[in-house]
């Protein structure tokens, strides 16, 4: 018997709802994440579309957002799902990810526990992880492109929430228009 939670939401997406700083848990403003400019005198972003993405220049701190949103929804914040934890962690990773996810806060409806973070740093050691574990994966015997084609195609057609760190930067300017 399958228990409630598990069974599909008939809610449409997006099933986060908004994501915001609570600057009472930011013990350091001056230390990295928090001294990023678009953190500074607290951050507050909501979601109306089932797909919403996020760009800037480098070092405007996307990557360290989505990181944070990751761990906050319980993600491996070097990629994977609730619960996986498939590549040990840099510095940069545990620092910035895990110390926004402890600061921010979300609003979900209804709360969606399934999903996964998506890395493209660290696609191949997710990918050797997943194919080490069996079944069907086998993201490495196919192009960087194909490989990470392949993933979202197997691994994102369930309903969750989402993240995704530079899908693009192994696809060709086709695949990325093509991107599902």
């Amino acid at each position: 018997m399958a228990y409630k939670r598990n069974r599909p939401i008939k809610l449409p997406a997006p099933y986060l709802k908004r994501v915001w700083l609570d600057l009472e848990r930011v013990s350091d403003a001056d230390a990295y994440p928090f001294c990023l400019p678009f953190l500074r005198n607290g951050f507050d972003l909501s979601f109306d579309k089932a797909v919403t993405i996020i760009a800037g220049e480098n070092g405007a701190g996307k990557s360290a957002l989505l990181e944070g949103i990751a761990a906050l929804a319980g993600y491996d914040q070097a990629g994977g799902a609730k619960g996986f934890t498939t590549v040990d962690h840099g510095r940069s990773i545990e620092v910035s990810g895990a110390a926004l996810g402890e600061a921010l806060r979300a609003s979900r409806l209804p709360k969606i526990t399934t999903g996964w973070f998506f890395r493209a740093e660290s696609f191949f050691s997710v990918a050797r992880w997943l194919d080490a574990m069996g079944g069907n994966a086998d993201y490495l015997s196919h192009s960087h492109g194909e490989g990470f084609l392949r993933f979202f195609e197997e691994r994102c057609q369930r309903q969750g929430i989402f993240i995704f760190d530079e899908p693009e930067s192994a696809l060709s300017p086709l695949r990325q228009i093509e991107f599902p």
